[in-house]
């Protein structure tokens, strides 16, 4: 099981493997708003504000795509996308450098045609290979009239400069084709190259979890890259102490002034006494009464981003209601219209994979909560499949089980396994990638349900009470 990088960003500790150096490449994955962007960005602000000098390059997946750069033809096999990704990473990093170095590159006059495949250049330093190639590609390099001499200082200086590259996102538009998954899967194969042979470049990236699961099965060469890769996962005990932070922050900057604390046996007991200033201690959940940051860590699928704007809406709801403290009846009052901004940013997310994604979500209004595999089948024939013909990554389909498919990968279903009335495990796609992919295979009898963080926003009652009370709110 590969490591959670969740204790990454509460601790922010130099040591992380996330930050040091000789790590050569990282990758994390991660849902959307698990913390993928927070964990480049805190790594991107360290490194400058470090007493080492670094060269810095942090983008997006999508700065990195071939319209990006003029390039000529269109490789076909795993070596000529390999080549094609070392061309463009020498370029985005020859370009910083240009930035850094008063050197002034034309970015259109920048046409890497051959392949840059930096052959003899091992253990060579970075920026006089780059530099080197990109004049052998473009015939010369456009740049401020120097010297010789002042040129080659101007190399020297910089000559135990380390560079990071930072790709956040790098599958922004992911479709699952094969071209795709031959050109992301030979982006890591490019990185390993170039950090073998360039000794002083490391490679952080990010994805999502889905994603990097679907990969890793199209190409078995990924094995290798397996042992770089963390998932930033949040469990029970960090959101406590995430929401134990925000708050501890706020009362510190405000100088609030706090009823004596009791004397603290664990830190567990320190963290949950400053939840408890702002939430009430338990609220009723299913059968049984949980600690807050329980029902909260459910609602928000485990993302903190999703967490402090759930609580925020729930806050305003106290605070109208002149209450002390966040309750149960107050998540419950925003729990419909937080569930539509979390289906909108799953069709966000995905729409680009299935345009009519929203459609089949929008199907499962008045769903159960929960249904075993025969019933979710049969609820998706009987409200998709026999109304439209989704197109999913390209691929037209009726089939009930490829749909269903769909939305686990996504997300909007999970496998929900029991072993009693309170015993139960819940198993995402990354878990069991093969669930509903078999139709002789029945999934360990697993029960299916829509999360609860999309649940109430398709209950078409509570919806319309949660609109019509904040157009009231707004006249």
């Amino acid at each position: 099981m590969r490591k959670s990088c969740g204790p990454i960003l509460l601790n922010s500790h130099p040591s992380c493997p996330f930050y040091t150096k000789k790590n050569k490449i990282r990758l994390a994955t991660a849902k959307k708003g698990g913390g993928k962007s927070a964990l480049l960005r805190w790594i991107e602000i360290s490194l400058r504000e470090s007493s080492e000098d670094y060269v810095v390059i942090l983008c997006k997946g999508r700065d990195l795509v071939r319209t990006n750069f003029s390039l000529s033809g269109q490789p076909s096999t795993p070596n000529e996308y390999i080549n094609d990704w070392i061309s463009r990473i020498c370029c985005v990093v020859a370009r910083q450098l240009g930035k850094e170095l008063g050197i002034a590159l034309d970015d259109d006059a920048i046409s890497l045609v051959e392949a840059a495949e930096l052959a003899g250049e091992k253990k060579r330093n970075l920026i006089s290979a780059v530099v080197d190639r990109m004049k052998g590609v473009t015939g010369s390099i456009e740049r401020k009239r120097l010297e010789v001499a002042n040129y080659e200082e101007l190399l020297v200086r910089v000559l135990k400069k380390k560079v990071w590259f930072l790709v956040d996102d790098l599958d922004a538009t992911y479709q699952r084709t094969d071209r795709e998954n031959l050109e992301l899967s030979t982006f890591f194969s490019a990185c390993r190259y170039l950090s073998t042979t360039l000794s002083e470049i490391c490679f952080r990236v990010t994805m999502r979890t889905d994603v990097w699961t679907m990969l890793r099965r199209y190409d078995e060469s990924l094995d290798k890259v397996d042992q770089y890769v963390s998932d930033i996962t949040w469990s029970q005990s960090e959101f406590r102490k995430l929401l134990f932070k925000r708050i501890a922050a706020q009362v510190h900057d405000l100088k609030i002034q706090l009823p004596p604390k009791p004397e603290y046996v664990t830190e567990e007991e320190e963290q949950e006494y400053y939840v408890d200033l702002v939430f009430e201690k338990r609220m009723k959940w299913g059968e049984s009464e949980k600690r807050t940051y329980k029902v909260i860590y459910t609602l928000a699928y485990h993302r903190p981003r999703w967490a402090i704007q759930l609580c925020k809406s729930a806050q305003v709801e106290a605070i109208a209601e002149k209450s002390d403290v966040i309750q149960r009846e107050h998540i419950d009052e925003v729990w419909a219209g937080y569930g539509k901004k979390r289906i909108a940013d799953l069709v966000s997310e995905h729409k680009h994979q299935c345009r009519t994604i929203e459609e089949l979500i929008s199907a499962f209004r008045g769903a159960e909560r929960r249904m075993n595999r025969d019933k979710l089948l049969d609820w998706i024939k009987n409200t998709i499949s026999n109304h439209m013909t989704p197109v999913i990554e390209g691929v037209p389909t009726k089939v009930p089980l490829e749909i269903a498919h769909f939305l686990f990968r996504i997300g909007f279903i999970v496998a929900r396994a029991e072993e009693g009335k309170d015993d139960y495990e819940h198993y995402h796609f990354s878990d069991m990638p093969d669930f509903l992919s078999s139709r002789t295979n029945q999934d360990f009898g697993a029960i299916w349900e829509i999360h609860p963080c999309y649940r109430e926003a398709l209950d078409i009652v509570k919806l319309n009470r949660w609109q019509k009370k904040h157009r009231n709110q707004s006249r």
